[in-house]
Order: structure tokens, then C-alpha cells, then sequence
């Protein structure tokens, strides 16, 4: 294939799409719902480091508190914890109107009718929903947490945190796609919220069933917790398994979309 061929590649695959996707992420940089959740994140994950470096007790007189590994591990663990559960609200609160809203208004049927195909218009939804919510809810925050971290305390695993945000970031675009995907058959906002709040958290008990003790590998709602052991270095299986599993769960829930809304009514 020449590179000619390789660029008109994705336009035939997925017409419009480059042109929607510019349009979300537009259209999500004037969010104030957006901002919001970038500066609460941010403030919440600056408490953190702040009130460590004020409490926690330390050996030496430098700039830098040395202090002991089980505390530092506290404050990874709180950083970690804070992004996936938080940040998993924040992700659904933002996404839950994504297909709705323009849908209500006839927006969505007036853009179909345009030189662009659905499959375009709803991974245009999915993909600047995910970029966004990985940018401001985990990103961002993350490094403003982790420069600070950095200055008011030695010895601070960064390799380790990368693998956390690595997965962090996993588990808002399993969401994001997920959230996007249940728009297709649900028409107004409460139904998926209310969908998406069980899915993500009532399989949370299911591995207390003893039987089904194994499920804590692959469930989506144990990515925080997957986070948390990598940002640890603690190296398990799991922190592998869930976001892979999250990863494909998320792929078939949205291409089953895809053929629903290609077929749909609008």
C-alpha cells in the first residue's frame, strides 16, 4: 500500500470522522461541566501531598521530607483510589448526555444526512469523550499531583505512577465507550445513568461469591484497584487482566452498538 493509500485509508473507512471528532473536542473545551471537573479533580488530589507534608512524620531538616515507605505508599494509594472511583463519576456524569442531547434536538439526524456515516458520528462521540475525560480527570491532575509530590518528597516511585495512570486512563475509555454505546438503545439521560452506575459498580460484589472469586480478574469496576497495585509496584495478575478484559468488553459493547444504531430510526 502506498502512503497515498494509507492516508485516504481512514477517510473511506470512516467518512466525516476526523471533521465530527474535531466538532466534540470543540465543543468539550467550552464545557464548563468540563472545567469544573478538571479544577475539583486537580484541588482534591492537591490535598493530598499538602496535608501529607504538614502530618506525616519525617527524618531529616531538608526541603524535602524524607519519610517511611508505608506512608508513601498511603498517598499513592489515596491518589490512586481518588482518580479511579471520582474520576468514574466525573466520566459518567459527562458522557451520560452524549448521544441524548443532540438526538433530543435532532441534531444527530440532521448530521447522518450529510456526507458522513454513523459508524463515524458515534466513535467521534466515544473518542473525543475518552481523550477528554483522560486529559482532565486523569492527566492533568495527575502531573500537577505528581510535580508537587516530586518537590515535597524524596524517593517518589514516578515509574509507578505512570503504570497507575497508564490504567487509569484504561478504565476511562472502557467508560466513555461503554456510556456512548448505551445511548444507542436508551433515548433520555436517566436510564443510562442509572445503567451505568450498576454496571460499574454492583460487580463489585460479585467475587465475594465464592464460586465466582475468579471474576475480580477481568470485572471493568476493579480498574481502580488494578491502579492501586500498580502505583504500589506490586505486580499481579490482575493489574494486567482487568484492563485488557475492560479493554475488549468495552470493543464489543460499542460494535454491537454500531450495528444497532446502524439500523436504527432516528
Amino acid at each position: 500500500m502506498t502512503k497515498t493509500e494509507s492516508r485516504d485509508a481512514l477517510p473511506s473507512l470512516l467518512p466525516g470522522f476526523s471533521v465530527l471528532l474535531a466538532k466534540e473536542l470543540l465543543e468539550a473545551r467550552r464545557s464548563k461541566r468540563i472545567i469544573i471537573f478538571l479544577v475539583i479533580m486537580t484541588g482534591a488530589l492537591l490535598l493530598i501531598p499538602l496535608i501529607g507534608y504538614a502530618r506525616i512524620e519525617h527524618v531529616g531538616d531538608g526541603a524535602r521530607h524524607v519519610i517511611g515507605s508505608d506512608a508513601l505508599d498511603r498517598m499513592l494509594g489515596t491518589w490512586a483510589t481518588l482518580v479511579g472511583f471520582l474520576g468514574s463519576l466525573m466520566v459518567i456524569a459527562s458522557t451520560v448526555d452524549a448521544m441524548t442531547h443532540e438526538r433530543s434536538l435532532g441534531v444527530t439526524a440532521w448530521i447522518v444526512t450529510k456526507p458522513v456515516s454513523r459508524v463515524s458520528y458515534l466513535m467521534s462521540k466515544a473518542v473525543a469523550h475518552a481523550i477528554i475525560a483522560c486529559v482532565t480527570l486523569v492527566l492533568l491532575p495527575s502531573l500537577v499531583w505528581l510535580v508537587v509530590m516530586i518537590a515535597l518528597f524524596a524517593n517518589v516511585p514516578v515509574t509507578q505512577v505512570f503504570g497507575g495512570t497508564a490504567i487509569l486512563c484504561v478504565e476511562m475509555c472502557f467508560l466513555s465507550f461503554s456510556i456512548v454505546a448505551l445511548g444507542v438503545p436508551l433515548r433520555s439521560v436517566a436510564p443510562i445513568a442509572v445503567i451505568a452506575l450498576a454496571l460499574w459498580f454492583l460487580p463489585n460484589i460479585v467475587p465475594a461469591i465464592e464460586s465466582l472469586r475468579w471474576t475480580y480478574r477481568v470485572l471493568p469496576s476493579y480498574l481502580p484497584l488494578a491502579a492501586l497495585s500498580a502505583s504500589l509496584g506490586e505486580t499481579r495478575g490482575f493489574t494486567i487482566t482487568v484492563p485488557l478484559a475492560a479493554l475488549v468488553i468495552a470493543a464489543l459493547a460499542f460494535v454491537l452498538a454500531v450495528f444497532w444504531f446502524e439500523g436504527q430510526e432516528l
